[in-house]
């Protein structure tokens, strides 16, 4: 075969999963019609084509996890029928009556995710456990594995997708520009200037040569601001929205740097290959992929120093939390956008950078740093990818160590502080001992900030930015404050559990003969012995009821299909909820290690 022509192999695999995540996202979510057969093995399926006519389809069933999610396994059937994405997805939804351009650009992100999922299959994995983390990073990850467009990524082409996407792991370097100073801002953390931020990441030889590139095309360097751009974007986006101010000196082109970059899971999130110190860049680019578009919005890099330093004080104050020994905070020191005066709707956060301080910058001698997206990755043989860590250390114990390491920092901020950090997979990185869960990183903090209303200072976030009307619309699930205990702890099991921990809970049981059960109730010893070591707190723990009977979650990915203005909650069994209270390998026994 050619090799252009590789991914066709693995097309009806990639095709299978997607079709599948459809389906299972949108049974989960209520959105379709059919039943579980009596046999309790298969999901019907019940539709109808263009002209009305009944159409059903079966798709095995594997398990049912915890917050009462069907998980499905093979293929989608349905004799004498076309299982295509363009004939399915349309008689699965048609009694939704979605809009027609809606259902139109939703079938094509689901396209576009089984292409990208073929070629992604072709990649060469390198990355091992022992790898640098910037290629496991890149290449450990395999798409979110609920939302149907987990690897949509509209506007790359194939070229483009091999090329930028993290699991080809191909270094490039970015593209710089220079842009007029009252047209643009910066925003930084206390004592920082952003000119010297960039001088200190740079070097002082590649600053200046930067710098030399404004003078030769005869204007002031000291009026214009260093601005990083993804190479990919300034040949689609930059030079399309921003000609006017490339013509009349606004901007300059200053062309490639020298230093190289790799994509992260996120694809606009990049780590430096210069040096493990050396911060990551948050940069826009102009694609959509999992139903969100990749812009770099206003607020977010306004906000990003601001709540990377009042979260760092927060933290600092607290016995529980001080020193990063539970929670390594990953600041956003600096950024810059388009000044406000002259931001353009039609062309909004296409210009800007976040500099991040890097996952390997707050590692303690004996640590090392390892993505959560990677827990559920398999290797070549068909093994978990940290077989090797289970193997040395037991899976239970594992398992302890890793709901003791993430769970108590994450519910001491909410429910000691009223702080609720987004920590799914992608913003939350394991900090491990030895191959023992440890610690863990947050990042991406502007963009998943939440606190409860009357809980913490928020009075000392007064200056964020909100986000634009209009993006709010496009987002309905945008905002940061929450009105009631209820709220933010539903929201914090929600991210925590069921969209980062679920799939390992899930992955442990069929490859490991770990029982999902017991996961949970592990889970929910863990919650325990923190609220016992906190005896003082003892009336707030009861008034967020952690362990209680019911949550409600949202519907993650029906929503931009049906474009919801507000966001729709389903209520589901909390499977931490009547669990035994009794200690074990967990929270409690770690402490004493301590």
């Amino acid at each position: 075969m050619h090799p252009s022509l590789s991914f066709l192999s693995h097309s009806p695999a990639a095709h299978a999963r997607t079709v599948r995540q459809f389906v299972e996202s949108f049974w989960n979510e209520g959105c379709l019609r059919g039943a579980v057969e009596p046999d309790g093995r298969q999901l019907r399926l019940d539709g109808l084509d263009a002209q009305g006519q009944s159409r059903h389809y079966l798709i095995d069933i594997a398990h049912r996890s915890g917050f009462d999610r069907l998980r499905l396994s093979g293929a989608l059937r349905c004799p004498g029928t076309a299982t295509d994405l363009a004939s399915v997805v349309p008689a699965l939804v048609r009694h939704l009556q979605p809009a027609p351009a809606a259902l139109r650009q939703f079938i094509d992100e689901l396209q576009h995710t089984a292409l990208n999922h073929a070629w992604s299959m072709t990649a060469k994995r390198d990355a091992t456990l022992s790898s640098p983390y910037p290629w496991q990073e890149a290449q450990l990850g395999d798409g979110h594995p609920y939302h149907p467009c987990f690897r949509s990524r509209i506007g790359f082409s194939v070229q483009d997708n091999l090329r930028y996407s993290p699991e080809f792991a191909q270094a490039f370097e970015l593209m710089w520009l220079a842009i007029a100073v009252d047209a643009s801002e910066t925003h930084t953390g206390d004592g920082i200037a952003y000119e010297g931020l960039l001088a200190s990441q740079l070097g002082p030889d590649e600053y200046q040569r930067l710098r030399g590139q404004i003078a030769a095309q005869g204007r002031r360097p000291d009026a214009y601001r260093l601005l990083p751009v993804h190479p990919w974007h300034w040949e689609h986006a930059i030079v399309l929205h921003f000609s006017d101010w490339l013509a009349d000196g606004t901007l300059l082109h200053l062309g490639a740097g020298g230093d190289r970059w790799l994509a992260q899971q996120s694809i606009r999130s990049l780590s430096s290959l210069a040096g493990e110190q050396q911060h990551n860049l948050k940069l826009p680019l102009a694609i959509a992929n999992s139903s969100a578009d990749r812009i770099l919005s206003d607020h977010h890099v306004h906000n990003a120093p601001l709540i990377s330093r009042w979260l760092e004080r927060v933290c600092d104050a607290d016995p529980f939390l001080a020193g990063g020994r539970r929670l390594a905070i990953l600041p956003e020191p600096a950024g810059i956008t388009v000044a406000a005066s002259r931001q353009r709707d039609t062309a909004y956060g296409m210009l800007g950078a976040i500099w991040r301080r890097s996952p390997q910058s707050v590692l303690q001698m004996g640590e090392r740093i390892f993505p959560m997206t990677a827990l559920t990755t398999l290797s070549a043989d068909g093994a978990l990818t940290i077989q090797p860590w289970l193997n040395q250390h037991g899976v239970e114990r594992w398992v302890a160590a890793l709901l003791a390491s993430c769970a108590p920092p994450l519910l001491h901020l909410m429910m000691a502080h009223g702080v609720l950090l987004e920590c799914h997979a992608q913003n939350t990185l394991l900090i491990l001992r030895d191959g023992l869960p440890h610690r863990i990183a947050m990042r991406d903090l502007p963009g998943g900030l939440h606190y409860l209303r009357g809980a913490t200072g928020e009075e000392q976030l007064a200056g964020l930015r909100a986000a634009p009307s209009y993006r709010n619309a496009i987002n309905a699930s945008a905002g940061f404050m929450f009105a009631s205990t209820t709220e933010a702890r539903d929201y914090l099991i929600e991210v925590l559990f069921f969209i980062n921990l679920g799939e390992l809970a899930w992955r442990l049981q069929h490859h490991c003969g770990h029982p999902e059960t017991l996961f949970w109730r592990q889970a929910a010893r863990t919650i325990a012995d923190y609220q016992a070591s906190m005896p003082s707190m003892a009336a707030r723990h009861a008034e967020f009821d952690l362990l209680g009977p019911q949550l409600q979650i949202e519907c993650l990915a029906a929503r931009r299909l049906l474009r919801w203005s507000n966001q729709q909650l389903r209520t589901v069994r909390n499977p931490l909820h009547g669990a035994p209270q009794d200690s074990a390998d967990g929270y409690g026994a770690r402490e004493e290690q301590r």
